[in-house]
C-alpha cells in the first residue's frame, strides 16, 4: 500500500481532456435521474480485477497526522477483498470529487454535498456506508456545521442572552470550499434563509453580501482564517477540527460555546494556539458517505468491502475507531459507544442535502 498526494495544480495540468468530458457531461444533463442501471447497481459494467484500488481522501482527511488512520482503512479494504490499495490524498475538494467521478479513483470518502454533486455528474458514483450513531443506526448519524466568530468580537453578534448571525452582513467571511457540505452548503443555506437571498451564489464573492470571501480549502484552514484575524466570521464543522481544540465554556456544539486552540495543536492550527472562538450558529449535518464508482469496481468487490466495513472487526479496530479518552490517539472516527461502527446507507438517505 502506498500514498499519492495530488494537488489542484497538478491535477489540472494533466487533466485537460478529463475537464472537457466533465463539461460535456454537465451540458448533456448527466444527473441522478439518469443512469438507472448504475444507480441501482444492476447494470454493473465493472469487471472483476486484481489491480490496486485507488482510495481518494478529501483535504481534511489528507493531513500527515491522519496517515495511520488512512493506512488502517486501506488495510481493511485489502482484508475485505484481497486487493492492494493506493491512498490518494488531496489538497482540494474538487480534485477529490473529480477523481471519483472520472474513475481515476474507485473508492472515496466524501462529504454529503460532495457525494450529491459527484452522483449528479456520474450516476455510477454511489454511497455505500457511513459512520453510525451511538446506537449503531442512522437516526442520529450526524455531525455539526458551525458559524463562529472570535471571542473578542462575540458581543457584536449578541441577541439577548444568546447569539445570532444577523450582524454578519457586510463582514468578511471564510468558507471551507464551495463543494463542502458543512463548510458551505449548510451554512450558506442558513444565511440565504435568514436574509431572504435569491441563492447562495451571492455569498461566493466579496462585495455582494460579504465585504470579502475567503476559502480555507479545509475546515482547519477556515478556522485558522478566523483565529488569525483574516476574516470576521467563518464556517467549519466539529469533526475535522475538534482534535485541535479544547472546550472552555458552554456545552459542545451549542450556540454560545467557547473553544480554544490547544497550545500543542499541530499545523496548521499551531499558528493560532491559544486563540478562542464562539459558536453563533450550529446545524446538524448527515454523516459523510464512503462511495464507490460502480463502473470501475465490480459488484462482488463492493459487496465484500461494504460487509467487512460494517462488521464488528472494523467497528472494534482501534486504529479506525479510536478511543475518545486516548489523548495521544489521532483518527478520523472515534468509538463513542460500544454499538458505534459503520452502517450501510442508500442514495435516498442524502435527499435532504440534495433538496438544499
Amino acid at each position: 500500500m502506498h500514498t499519492i498526494e495530488i494537488s489542484r495544480r497538478n491535477f489540472l495540468k494533466g487533466s485537460a481532456a478529463l475537464a472537457g468530458l466533465a463539461a460535456f457531461a454537465a451540458m448533456t444533463g448527466c444527473s441522478s435521474s439518469g443512469g438507472t442501471d448504475a444507480a441501482s447497481g444492476t447494470g454493473d459494467a465493472a469487471a472483476a480485477s486484481t489491480d490496486p484500488i485507488t482510495f481518494v481522501w478529501l483535504p481534511d482527511n489528507s493531513s500527515a497526522d491522519l496517515s495511520a488512520a488512512r493506512e488502517a482503512m486501506g488495510a481493511a479494504v485489502t482484508a475485505a477483498c484481497g486487493r492492494e490499495v493506493e491512498l490518494l490524498t488531496t489538497t482540494d475538494y474538487n480534485v477529490a470529487i473529480e477523481s471519483l467521478v472520472s474513475g481515476n479513483a474507485q473508492m472515496g470518502y466524501l462529504g454529503a454535498e460532495g457525494y450529491v454533486q459527484a452522483h449528479e455528474r456520474n450516476a455510477a458514483v454511489l454511497c455505500a456506508f457511513t459512520q453510525s450513531d451511538e446506537e449503531g443506526g442512522l437516526d442520529g448519524a450526524c455531525y455539526y456545521s458551525r458559524i463562529c466568530v472570535r471571542r473578542e468580537d462575540a458581543d457584536q453578534y449578541k441577541d439577548g442572552d444568546s447569539y445570532s448571525i444577523q450582524n454578519i452582513k457586510g463582514k468578511s467571511f471564510s468558507f471551507v470550499s464551495a463543494t463542502s457540505t458543512s463548510g458551505f452548503a449548510i451554512p450558506s443555506s442558513a444565511i440565504v434563509s435568514q436574509f431572504g437571498l435569491e441563492s447562495s451564489d451571492e455569498l461566493l464573492e466579496g462585495g455582494n453580501f460579504f465585504s470579502e470571501v475567503l476559502f480555507g480549502n479545509s475546515h482547519a484552514g477556515s478556522m485558522v482564517n478566523l483565529l488569525a484575524g483574516d476574516c470576521d466570521a467563518a464556517a467549519f464543522d466539529d469533526v475535522d477540527v475538534d482534535m485541535y481544540l479544547e472546550l472552555v465554556e458552554g456545552e459542545a456544539n451549542t450556540v454560545g460555546a467557547v473553544y480554544r486552540a490547544r497550545e500543542d495543536a499541530e499545523a496548521p492550527v499551531d499558528t493560532v494556539a491559544g486563540q478562542e472562538f464562539v459558536i453563533i450558529q450550529v446545524t446538524p449535518v448527515l454523516n459523510a458517505p464512503f462511495c464507490f464508482n460502480t463502473d470501475e469496481l465490480d459488484e462482488d468487490t463492493r459487496t465484500k468491502i461494504t460487509e467487512y466495513f460494517c462488521s464488528d472487526a472494523v467497528a472494534n479496530d482501534p486504529q479506525i475507531f479510536v478511543d475518545p479518552e486516548d489523548e495521544n490517539a489521532s483518527g478520523i472516527f472515534t468509538k463513542d459507544s460500544d454499538a458505534m461502527g459503520f452502517v450501510a446507507v442508500e442514495d435516498s438517505w442524502y435527499d435532504p442535502i440534495r433538496n438544499i
